[in-house]
């Protein structure tokens, strides 16, 4: 049975973390090798993890100084000994049979670089609020348990439907596509996909098998990150348009639409009324989709009589 190392990074989530390795000691795959990387946390997490490791040799604990989820998680991967990584965010979990799953495909098809599985969106009080891949309404009609993409890196630089927390890859592909930058603050997570959507197939999941927290205090999500979140984005975007001929005009424009839906939610939340309006149509019409109008004018509208 081949060896599974999942890295969790995690920095004061001591309310999240022990239901999310709970979710990984109890996959059905037994060969698990799991690291935490405590990235500087002051809340117990020190604590709780020094006792889970007297209780499971399956648990390795790095702890480091602040140096950034990116920089933990690579960390974690030089430090595996695993054929596979995998890896959970410290506030996610997973489903029970999601490793098995996955590495089950990938044993089928030896040449798979990566794989990843749907996930459901979920509040702070646990209550659904989508799966991702019926909200963005890819890969609905897939009948089928687990797929090979067919053009996996305009798919993905189209829109980034790759949740963290449902990726395994083989570790070998890292010789190839280098680690996460960690110069990058935001999206580094998709840069990578996208390396190795260049270079590996790639294969999705359909069925959910992650639960993906949406915490009103993230630091990711924080009102003075949004607009760098958002400027890393177009960067990669700007990118890939000059270098990389596989990437379609229509792949661009896509990812240009949803940036600059972005962009126009960001803009109305600080009241800049002309720039929302200008990435909303803007969006409108790199990609005419009725959900896109009906969601902007709404919002606009939403924003306008709270003006009154």
């Amino acid at each position: 049975m081949c060896r599974i190392t999942v890295v969790i990074p995690t920095y004061n989530c001591l309310s999240y973390l022990p239901k999310a390795i709970e979710s990984v000691l109890k996959q059905d795959h037994e060969n698990i090798e799991l690291i935490v990387v405590n990235d500087n946390s002051d809340d117990g997490t020190a604590e709780y993890l020094e006792r889970l490791v007297m209780r499971d040799t399956r648990v390795t604990v790095i702890t480091t100084e602040g140096v950034g989820v990116s920089s933990a998680r690579n960390l974690g991967i030089n430090k595996s000994c695993g054929e596979y990584i995998a890896f959970l965010d410290s506030d996610d979990s997973w489903h029970d049979g999601k490793l098995q799953a996955q590495i089950s495909m990938h044993q089928l098809n030896p040449e798979l670089g990566m794989s990843f599985t749907n996930y459901d969106l979920l509040t702070e009080s646990n209550q659904k609020i989508a799966d991702c891949f019926s909200y963005w309404s890819q890969f609905q009609g897939c009948d089928e348990q687990a797929k090979i993409l067919d053009d996996p890196l305009n798919i993905i630089f189209s829109n980034n439907l790759i949740g963290t927390s449902t990726v395994m890859m083989k570790k070998s592909v890292f010789k190839k596509t280098g680690l996460f930058d960690t110069e990058l603050k935001y999206a580094e997570d998709w840069q990578l996909w996208l390396k190795v959507c260049e270079c590996f197939d790639v294969a999705v999941i359909p069925e959910v098998y992650v639960s993906y927290l949406i915490r009103d205090g993230s630091l990711t999500q924080a009102d003075e990150n949004k607009l760098n979140n958002l400027e890393s984005i177009e960067n990669i975007i700007a990118r890939y348009k000059e270098r990389n001929s596989l990437i379609t005009s229509k792949s661009i424009s896509k990812a240009e639409a949803r940036l600059s839906e972005g962009y126009a939610d960001y803009y109305r939340a600080k009241g800049n009324k002309a720039k929302t309006l200008f990435f909303g149509f803007r969006s409108f019409f790199l990609e005419p989709k009725h959900r896109r109008v009906i969601s902007f004018l709404g919002k606009v509208k939403k924003n306008g009589n709270q003006g009154k």
